[in-house]
């Protein structure tokens, strides 16, 4: 082969498109999201209600749900609970605003997993406020990211806190 068709070969190869990765089994990507489990505090608060504020995951229901309560467990607070449904992995939000998004895990990498909107309950119209995407991501065992984005209009809201484990 000339060094031009070697090139012209290599092009080729690096233009075709890679394969895709293969996908999670669910099962795995259920026990990596069971290491949550413990009490989280923002790393970046400087306001007494902040510094106050905790994401707790717990399981349930024999280790086979995973619920997040967001805020002041003392109050009236969003919860989201995980758990595999046979071939998949949902998340349901049970949001303060009465709606409840079921979320679906689209795309898990080694340190991040995202669960994209599926569909909802109690939600009027897809104008209205409501969670579309979810992301945890993981720096390390007891530092995460965790983003969700909102939809509402035709907009989307992004929230990210940066988590650390307190216990």
């Amino acid at each position: 082969m000339s060094p031009l068709q070697s090139a012209a070969a290599l092009l080729c190869l690096l233009a075709s498109p890679s394969p895709a990765a293969e996908p999670v089994p669910p099962a795995l990507a259920w026990a990596r999201l069971k290491t949550l489990v413990g009490t989280w505090q923002r790393t970046d608060a400087s306001t007494a209600p902040q510094k106050a504020f905790r994401i707790r995951y717990r399981l349930i229901s024999a280790d086979t749900a995973l619920v997040e309560e967001f805020g002041d467990p003392a109050k009236q607070v969003p919860q989201t609970v995980f758990h595999l449904d046979g071939g998949r992995l949902l998340a349901t939000h049970y949001c303060a605003q009465g709606n409840q998004p079921r979320l679906r895990l689209s795309a898990d990498a080694p340190d991040a997993m995202t669960f994209e909107f599926l569909d909802a309950t109690n939600l009027r119209s897809t104008s209205d406020s409501h969670l579309v995407r979810l992301t945890v991501r993981w720096r390390d065992a007891d530092h995460i990211v965790r983003e969700e984005v909102y939809a509402a209009n035709g907009r989307e809201e992004v929230g990210t806190l940066v988590l650390e484990r307190t216990r």
